[in-house]
């Protein structure tokens, strides 16, 4: 029984990866009055997986290697980008699956994360503290207003 059961155990960790390195996920590096990420960027649900390290120094991020010369992270969503430069993000809600939206039967110009308090949405700004980490939401379809603010439709 117990070469049956040493089999399984062994099978079982062959097809389960592990990670096993000790980088920081770059996600977890956060502005401590808002919680937002300050390196990543936010993304809808169903964001590329990346699942691996990244090289980061002040400005951009690149995929690991030996050669590192800035801080190495571990990244699980996000792309690398023809450049060699990745980009790391975080889930956050679709607005209109959160907030009643206006039927749109064009498709509008602009797809990007907002933040919305009391019902004013404006553009997000990665690695500012321009709003909570609760009051950021992903606008698929929406448009820029001349007052600087945005509006998303459904």
């Amino acid at each position: 029984m117990s070469i049956t059961l040493e089999l399984l155990l062994s099978f079982i960790t062959t097809i389960t990866p592990l990670r096993t390195d000790t980088s920081a996920d770059l996600c977890d590096i956060v502005d401590t009055a808002t919680g937002v990420p300050l390196r990543c960027e936010p993304r809808p649900d169903g964001a590329p997986v990346y699942d691996g390290d990244v090289c980061c120094d002040e400005s951009s991020c690149v995929a690991a290697s030996s050669s590192c010369r800035g801080d190495s992270y571990y990244c699980y969503l996000g792309e690398a980008r023809a450049d060699g430069a990745v980009s790391c993000y975080f889930e956050v809600p679709d607005y209109c699956e959160m907030f009643s939206c206006s039927p749109t039967f064009e498709s509008q110009p602009l797809e990007e994360a907002m933040c919305c308090y009391e019902g004013v949405c404006w553009p997000h700004v990665l690695g500012s503290n321009d709003c909570e980490l609760d009051d950021i939401y992903w606008c698929s379809s929406g448009q820029s207003n001349p007052d600087g603010t945005v509006s998303c439709f459904d």
